[in-house]
């Protein structure tokens, strides 16, 4: 078997899983709380619970993974956390009431953070070391068609259809997701007994080599929760509602479009090649939508942050597994996307906090050298850490 090879037949899996399972997981962020108070009459503070317990499961369960890898073995973990993601999102066909949605909503968001760290584990380790970058970007590249496509059927099954439907749908690609993921070959790695015969210990759940890199996609991930969670308000305010109804087509698209590319571009140059003008592009784009006077100017700022941010997180992510413990790959994944959710997390309860004094063009002008700044901390750790602008 050629070692370099990249489309194997269990990264194909990986991927093709991973893509089926974002699908529930992006579908229910605007459909939930829709149904909370439209279905179940419920307050506005129940239908922003819904999505924030999801958030708060995810934080806590996901740093939890590679310790349940240490104890059952992946492919145990794999199997059993996609299956109960699939069960997660049956439950939803037996709710009447908003507590039980809450509930079904914690539990949902602990088996989605474990099966989904643990499948991008196994992606990194199946792509060859000198096609990292490459092997990333296509992986994160499918979590973001995922989160393009859910919302849109979501949003349309329930306008058409009813909820239910919604519900059906979902658990339905779950478990097609689950049965994908039935076929994946997992190797399991001596070394992840380890931490199980030593007993806990906190650097099991977090790996310490990966947290610059995933410090900096949390500042970033402040900075696009502001993107996605106001950009909507902010377009209707201008009178550019019709330009809101794109922004987000738009900004998925050259996300995905991005991966397609910066990949190989890291494996080829190394990561400074990405890096840099992910970081730039994304401040641009900040820039502009803080000066957004037309629909156009909506749209370059959209296509702007896609491009940056669909390069960013692969990059961020390479790099971090690159300077850690190749049998920690588990560990390392579950810190990059805790701090990934964390900065998404935060990043809307903060700006939100401050639009009340900037308002929404001051919001993203004042993002934009935030985010510039975010360049100088990447300058620090590359004259800190071993060559990272060098390939693999």
């Amino acid at each position: 078997m050629n070692n370099e090879a990249l489309w194997t037949k269990p990264y194909t899996l990986t991927l093709l899983a991973s893509f089926l399972i974002f699908i529930p997981y992006s579908l229910y962020l605007p459909v939930l709380p829709v149904y909370v108070l439209d279905e179940l009459h419920g307050s506005l503070a129940a239908a922003g619970m819904v999505n924030a317990v999801f958030l708060l499961a995810s934080v806590l369960f996901r740093a939890q993974t590679s310790r349940f890898e240490s104890i059952f073995g992946v492919r145990t973990v794999l199997l059993a956390s996609g299956f109960l993601f699939m069960f997660s999102n049956c439950l939803f066909l037996l709710t009447d009431a908003t507590a039980l949605v809450l509930l079904i909503r914690f539990f949902s968001g602990a088996c989605f953070a474990i099966v989904n760290t643990c499948i991008n584990a196994i992606g990194s380790r199946l792509a060859p070391l000198k096609r990292k970058g490459e092997g990333l970007g296509y992986l994160t590249m499918v979590v973001t068609a995922g989160n393009a496509i859910g919302p849109y059927i979501g949003l349309n099954l329930a306008k058409s259809f009813g909820f239910s439907r919604v519900f059906i749908f979902s658990a339905a690609i779950s478990l097609a997701g689950f049965l994908i993921a039935l076929m994946i070959d997992v190797q399991e790695e001596p070394s992840t007994k380890q931490s199980a015969v030593r007993g806990f210990a906190l650097r099991d759940l977090f790996e310490a080599q990966a947290m610059p890199a995933s410090g900096m996609v949390l500042l970033l991930s402040v900075a696009n929760a502001a993107v996605i969670t106001f950009v909507t308000v902010y377009a209707n305010s201008l009178r550019l509602s019709a330009a809101a109804a794109y922004f987000f087509v738009v900004m998925a698209t050259c996300s995905v479009g991005s991966r397609l590319f910066t990949g190989r571009l890291y494996d080829r140059f190394g990561a400074n090649v990405v890096i840099y003008p992910a970081i730039a592009l994304m401040a641009l784009g900040l820039l502009i939508l803080g000066h957004a006077g037309s629909s156009l100017h909506m749209l370059m700022a959209a296509s702007l942050i896609g491009l940056a941010y669909g390069a960013a997180v692969p990059g961020f992510l390479t790099l971090a597994i690159q300077h850690s413990p190749a049998h920690r790959t588990s560990a390392v994944t579950a810190t990059y996307f805790t701090f990934l959710d964390i900065g998404l997390g935060t990043g809307s309860c903060l700006v939100g906090a401050c639009i009340a004094f900037t308002g929404y063009s001051g919001l993203y002008l004042l993002l934009s050298p935030f985010v510039l700044a975010i360049m100088f901390l990447y300058y620090r750790l590359s004259r800190t850490r071993n060559n990272p602008a060098l390939p693999a």
